[in-house]
């Protein structure tokens, strides 16, 4: 027989993980390998807001927080784009070489796409973004996909490679 006790912690366990969503391996600190832009072609693209080789963090927490932050490795020479603003509603803005946002995300694992609901951004113009993501675990890496939109107004495919720092 149970003692009250047990059957009370039991009860707040439930309590605070009903909500909680599937996280299919996500869960942790993420840190950017690599960011590349592609052409439909399959060529590399040229990418200037955040350079060849951008530094950054994704975190996944098990009650569905998202937090990202990504930087320029080389932000000196970079001036401030006080706007901030990216017409692209699959995509948030880069302000000085720099890019960050929070909120909630959502797995759909049968799409194998994760949405990240943006509740503030760096740019205040993206708090409200839905992005939405295909995503490819592989161990500890971390494989992310979309199509945002060139400057142009064309599309590419935009592939960022992470790696778990920590669960």
């Amino acid at each position: 027989m149970l003692r009250a006790a047990t059957v009370a912690a039991l009860l707040v366990v439930m309590l605070v993980t009903r909500n909680v969503r599937a996280p299919v391996g996500l869960v942790g600190t993420w840190e950017l390998v690599l960011r590349t832009d592609r052409d439909s072609t399959g060529r590399i693209l040229s990418e200037t807001t955040l350079g060849a080789a951008p530094i950054g963090y994704l975190i996944y927490d098990a009650a569905g927080h998202v937090a990202a932050q990504l930087s320029a490795r080389d932000r000196s020479g970079l001036v401030c784009d006080s706007t901030g603003l990216s017409s692209d509603p699959n995509n948030n803005a880069n302000i000085g070489g720099y890019s960050a946002y929070f909120g909630r995300y959502q797995v759909d694992a049968k799409a194998g796409t994760v949405t990240h609901a943006l509740e503030g951004a760096l740019s205040p113009a993206d708090a409200g973004k839905h992005l939405r993501r295909r995503f490819r675990l592989v161990g500890d890496t971390l494989i992310i996909q979309f199509e945002p939109s060139t400057p142009e107004g064309g599309h590419r495919t935009r592939t960022l490679v992470w790696h778990r720092v920590s669960p």
